[in-house]
């Protein structure tokens, strides 16, 4: 009997009822760090809620964008991650259970997106990081064309995402999580134009790509300047505090 592929592997773990146990605990103990610790403020959040597959598209600041993101959808959200996150042993069953699909970043890999479009069309959320790996900053710079890929492939729509003070709560190689704010907007949904049989020329993709760019510096925009709005209240607040006494 020939040895299962790795995306085979994963996708047996996810079938599992304790991978799928462990999955809601942990998104659970997310979401009230997110509230409690990170005061962690969502505009758009109903558009998780959306029936259907659809592709979460969020800027990609820290680690925590995915997780902080996927506790807000009330449904199971698959997400795609780098292949070197599937180590082996239990390095694999935790991403496999953290809902992720490995990828082979910065090359096609044609296997991987075969079975992305095949969660979709079982109708479930997909989160794609269309800049690929951490960016730094509040501009959204040149973005990959995955996410455009796989809408016009599934012919599902895609949120754009942004988010403001992941980057500071939880740095690269930060060892504990700083209590910075955290704003996240979830854009108006994006519709892949239409094509033969889930098809687009290479000139069509990449304008939708573009347009996915542009609503995502958007989103991006929104959650930074709420940010500052809120930190500008706080320390208003502090200002009179310090005031009084």
């Amino acid at each position: 009997m020939a040895e299962r592929s790795l995306e085979e592997r994963v996708l047996a773990i996810w079938q599992t009822r304790r991978a799928r146990a462990a999955y809601g605990v942990v998104r659970v103990v997310i979401r009230v760090i997110g509230r409690l610790y990170l005061r962690t403020q969502v505009v758009g959040a109903e558009r998780l809620k959306s029936d259907g597959a659809f592709i979460i598209a969020p800027v990609h600041r820290s680690n925590l964008d995915g997780p902080l993101v996927n506790s807000r959808c009330p449904r199971i959200v698959r997400s795609l991650a780098k292949k070197e996150m599937f180590s082996g042993g239990a390095g694999t069953w935790v991403s496999a259970m953290l809902g992720s699909f490995p990828v082979h970043r910065g090359a096609g890999d044609r296997r991987s997106m075969t079975a992305a479009v095949e969660l979709l069309a079982r109708g479930e959320p997909l989160l794609v990081f269309p800049e690929g790996t951490r960016q730094s900053g509040q501009q959204v710079g040149e973005i990959f064309g995955g996410a455009a890929f796989l809408a016009t492939r599934a012919g599902v729509p895609v949120l754009p995402v942004g988010i403001a003070g992941t980057e500071e709560a939880m740095p690269p190689k930060a060892k504990f999580l700083r209590r910075v704010p955290v704003s996240i907007v979830v854009g108006e949904p994006l519709l892949p134009p239409e094509g033969g049989n889930g098809r687009l020329s290479a000139s069509k993709r990449n304008e939708f790509t573009a347009q996915l760019q542009v609503a995502m510096q958007a989103a991006m925009d929104e959650a930074v300047e709420l940010a500052a709005a809120r930190r500008s209240r706080t320390l208003g607040a502090k200002m009179r505090c310090y005031g009084r006494g």
